[in-house]
């Protein structure tokens, strides 16, 4: 090997190394939150031995929850304008697509059949996506691509491949640290039409358009992340806080949390957020989920520690990852809200492919 490729190769598993220090820092610093615990294997063992309630027929499913159509209408005038613009899609379980101030992001893209590391076996979708990758980048141009943490169930690989095909817009692809060495492993020449760009918590980065900017910030989320059950926390897992600077307002998207203290600190931090995505499913048992999944009570308490305005709940309706019934955390979120003497209109249920604009104060 000559010189130059061992300084090459020398400077990147040095650089490795360092990631890999960092994201250990954070594992350890989570693992200090009263919130969480660590399972044993006997506790995942029974977790898999529960009893998951029946998803109705497809014909019982489009009465009770059915997928609405995309007004990409709407959508396509959304992007026109640059300023005080800000409405949230829901696709499918995390996925979203949010229109802020000129800027289009599109969270944790899953639009495959199964959440799995292979299409035939898995936790299956009982809903479809409310589009396909191929109408999305028809319709608008995607600027940027956000990925909280790497289960399947936020990041598959099929929806990154075909958004990355996109060789007619470039995507920032913004990951959470060590994920970028997925993208560049698994998508060959991502970064020919499209950038990657690897954070830390609490790290910044600057998307620039030419009259605005949207400031790009990963955010502590109780939760964990593994890809092959053997590289547990490997990688880092985060939410993202997105401001725009020429109007100020901001979004929060949470990917997947638990209830803990250190959301006051976001929104403290970084708040308040006009509109903030929050997860609502997949918490039973809740002895079992409890440290990585809120359920609407806590999703609720959530909203209001990191001082969002106007909250949309995500992470249900999609796949069946736990054995609460499918639209308990629709039911239970609005009861709550009223028992909470809140308006149901600052956190309510909504349909896949619906938008919500938000409103300015």
């Amino acid at each position: 090997m000559s010189p130059s490729l061992k300084r090459i190769f020398s400077s990147r598993n040095a650089n490795a190394d360092l990631i890999a220090k960092r994201i250990a820092a954070r594992v350890q610093e989570r693992n200090t939150w009263t919130t969480w615990k660590n399972h044993s294997l006997r506790d995942v063992l029974k977790f898999y031995r529960a009893k998951y309630s029946k998803i109705p027929s497809q014909e019982q499913l489009d009465i009770e929850f059915p997928v609405q159509k995309i007004d990409w209408n709407l959508l396509k005038e959304n992007n026109k304008i640059t300023e005080n613009k800000l409405s949230v899609t829901w696709i499918g379980h995390a996925t979203c697509l949010l229109q802020i101030d000129g800027f289009t992001v599109l969270t944790d893209p899953v639009f495959s059949k199964r959440c799995s590391p292979t299409q035939l076996v898995g936790p299956a979708r009982y809903r479809p996506p409310a589009c396909t990758v191929k109408e999305l980048l028809e319709a608008l141009k995607i600027d940027i691509v956000m990925v909280s943490h790497n289960h399947y169930d936020h990041l598959d690989y099929n929806s990154i491949r075909e958004l990355a095909t996109d060789a007619k817009n470039e995507m920032v692809f913004v990951v959470p640290l060590g994920l970028a060495s997925w993208f560049r492993s698994n998508i060959t020449n991502i970064e020919d039409n499209h950038s990657i760009v690897e954070l830390d918590w609490h790290e910044t980065h600057s998307v620039k358009s030419s009259n605005n900017q949207l400031e790009i910030t990963p955010v502590p989320m109780q939760h964990w992340s593994s890809r092959a059950g053997y590289d547990a926390d490997q990688t880092l897992w985060c939410g993202y806080s997105m401001r725009s600077t020429k109007s100020n307002r901001a979004a929060l998207f949470s990917g997947d949390t638990g209830w803990f203290e250190g959301l006051h600190d976001i929104g403290k931090k970084y708040g308040p957020f006009d509109v903030g995505m929050i997860p609502i499913g997949a918490y039973e048992p809740y002895s079992f989920m409890k440290p990585q999944h809120n359920n609407p009570e806590d999703a609720i308490k959530m909203m209001q520690a990191v001082r969002v305005r106007r909250a949309v709940p995500i992470h249900y309706g999609t796949f069946q990852l736990t054995t609460e019934p499918y639209l308990e955390p629709i039911q239970r979120l609005e009861t709550s809200m009223k028992a909470a003497g809140l308006p149901l209109e600052r956190f309510k249920s909504w349909l896949i492919g619906e938008t919500v604009i938000i409103d300015e104060e």
